[in-house]
């Protein structure tokens, strides 16, 4: 049986907790946003040592483990003269982890734009920067939005990991209080509801868009 006295005592202390999850996350997001456009930018480059830095960061960030990553930022890199606190690391750490799972969304979703809307847009005198922030990047929301949402998803979850350095976040307080109190089952469920409902508003956002843009289509 769930102890409901004890879920009003310590359910306040894990929604408290939750901002502070919504709050990495959320800037995490919008780095790793313009990051990982940045990266698929480069990747489509015709110049050979620009692609290859975007491929290099992809395949290195995609081929470590998020909590490796998560500890070279907070432990290892102060040894290059650059420290940064457990918020601004996990931020960090979350961002890049991101943008290298953003960039092949948005790499693959300006490709399946045809080329025939750029050369359109290159006819009327758009330069290429015109044409891809006017023309081919409108177009290239629709199909990278299923993915995005789906890796922003997978953003909000893997901001747990900061518990391990130590930013109170909504795990690191679940943690903090299951293990004062043993009440594990009152504890994991209630922080399984906080994260299932941070996520499903990404999953109601990205439906609504979806009708949205249907709706633009078809009008």
């Amino acid at each position: 049986m769930i102890d409901w006295d004890f879920v009003g005592t310590y359910g306040p202390h894990l929604v408290r907790a939750c901002w502070i999850t919504i709050t990495i996350s959320a800037a995490s997001l919008v780095l790793a946003t313009a990051m990982g456009l940045g990266v698929a930018l480069l990747r489509m480059s015709r110049n050979p040592a620009l692609a290859g830095a975007g491929w290099t960061f992809i395949w290195l960030v995609r081929g470590t483990p998020l909590l490796l990553q998560l500890f070279a930022v907070y432990y290892a890199l102060p040894a290059t003269g650059l420290r940064l606190g457990p918020w601004e690391s996990g931020i960090l750490a979350l961002s890049l982890n991101s943008a290298a799972y953003f960039a092949e969304i948005f790499r693959g979703a300006i490709k399946s734009v045809p080329l025939g809307q750029a050369e359109a847009a290159y006819a009327v005198g758009m330069v290429p920067a015109q044409a891809m922030r006017r023309i081919v990047l409108p177009l290239a929301f629709r199909p990278a939005l299923p993915p995005y949402v789906g890796q922003s998803t997978t953003l909000v979850k893997n901001s747990s990991l900061v518990s391990v350095i130590s930013v109170p976040d909504l795990m690191l307080t679940a943690q903090s209080i299951y293990s004062s109190t043993y009440k594990v089952v009152e504890v994991l469920v209630m922080t399984g509801i906080l994260y299932l409902l941070m996520t499903t508003v990404l999953q109601v956002a990205q439906t609504m868009l979806e009708k949205r843009l249907s709706y633009y289509s078809v009008k």
